[in-house]
């Protein structure tokens, strides 16, 4: 029997090596004990890992608008589920970026900070910030000179319109909206405290994630695709995987963005020129709907479908019941038409009674 490959499932080549991609370098970081038997083969394979997943959400150039996303560097100690003390298993590197309360393992740090928003003060100043906000304040100034220095106020313009269209080819283009959206806000209010400010922007991710779940999700799922050799459950179990995978990266994400936002925010009313401010937040909305890609539309689908928990698995194997049942029924008929026979009925009906 033939069963049909949903178009959702018809993945491009290059697609399907970006998932396997995906796959190998979560790997280095959601299974750090697991990976390889050398600590020089783990070290290089989550070096690999730390510099593949920020390219694919665009933190390069995001990390000028909001300071550095530490999330890669710290996610392989934080799945480790020993405590934070002398016996920690990650490198001093990892640690340092690490508080290190006795009394919690890296897996509740992970929930009780990475994926609520952040407790820090904002009298002290990040070091996540050391380089993003003279950053800022330099470009806010630059882009107010339009009519007093036109060849700077062009030239800063041209570097935020460059960054903007490399990171709306990433699956971070949602993220740079959110800014963009927020610095507007922060100039209206400025400017005109008086009037309706512009509605709150608001980044679409699950602040309950629960963390250590999604990861054995992760793992059982990979195992599962390991070891199956059909290669339509393959392609699906591919996408349930490389879906949750971008999924708990992405919430990570937004999580310290919303941590550092308001942070950026303060300094800006503080230090930052507002004319200034008003043309980046205009020159960080490209004029024209950017172009991802479709490869890149598709990662971001199946990013969101995890989650909304739609497993691609589940629906091939629930399509495949549904035609299955189909075929069996059409069998049966044609068995009784070509045996001059009818379908036995298994329904129970009432006997007619005659119309007096």
């Amino acid at each position: 029997m033939h069963y049909c490959i949903p178009a959702s499932l018809a993945t491009t080549p290059g697609l399907r090596t970006t998932k396997g991609a995906i796959q190998e370098h979560s790997g280095a970081l959601l299974c750090p004990r697991e990976y390889g038997t050398e600590a020089s083969v783990n070290r290089r394979k989550k070096d690999g890992a730390i510099e593949f997943f920020p390219d694919l959400f665009g933190l390069k150039y995001l990390t000028n608008y909001i300071g550095e996303i530490t999330l890669f560097k710290r996610l392989p100690s934080i799945i480790e589920t020993d405590s934070l003390s002398e016996g920690s298993v990650g490198t001093a590197e990892e640690n340092s970026l690490l508080p290190h309360p006795s009394n919690l393992t890296c897996i509740n740090w992970m929930i009780c900070n990475l994926f609520n928003r952040g407790q820090q003060s904002n009298a002290a100043e990040d070091w996540r910030l050391e380089v993003v906000l003279p950053l800022l304040r330099r470009r806010c100034q630059n882009l107010s000179a339009e009519c007093d220095a036109p060849h700077q106020y062009a030239d800063e313009k041209k570097k935020v319109v460059r960054e903007v269209e490399a990171i709306s080819q990433t699956l971070g283009s949602g993220l740079l909206e959110h800014i963009a959206n927020t610095f507007f806000k922060t100039y209206w209010e400025h400017e005109y405290p008086a009037a309706s400010a512009p509605q709150a922007s608001n980044i679409d991710y699950d602040r309950r994630l629960d963390t250590p779940s999604m990861v054995q999700e992760i793992k059982t799922l990979q195992a599962k695709l390991n070891e199956t050799v059909d290669e339509d459950e393959q392609r699906a179990l591919e996408e349930d995987v490389t879906g949750k995978i971008l999924w708990l990266c992405w919430c990570g994400i937004c999580a310290e963005v919303e941590e550092l936002l308001p942070e950026v925010v303060d300094y800006l009313r503080r230090e930052a020129n507002m004319s200034g401010l008003f043309n980046m937040s205009l020159a960080m909305r490209p004029t024209t709907s950017a172009d991802s890609g479709d490869d890149q539309t598709h990662l971001r689908r199946i990013m969101r479908d995890a989650g909304a928990y739609t497993s691609k698995h589940q629906l091939l194997l629930v399509a495949r019941d549904a035609e299955h049942t189909k075929w069996s029924g059409t069998n049966r008929s044609t068995a009784a038409i070509e045996n001059g026979g009818t379908i036995p009925s298994t329904s129970f009906q009432t006997p007619s009674t005659p119309v007096v």
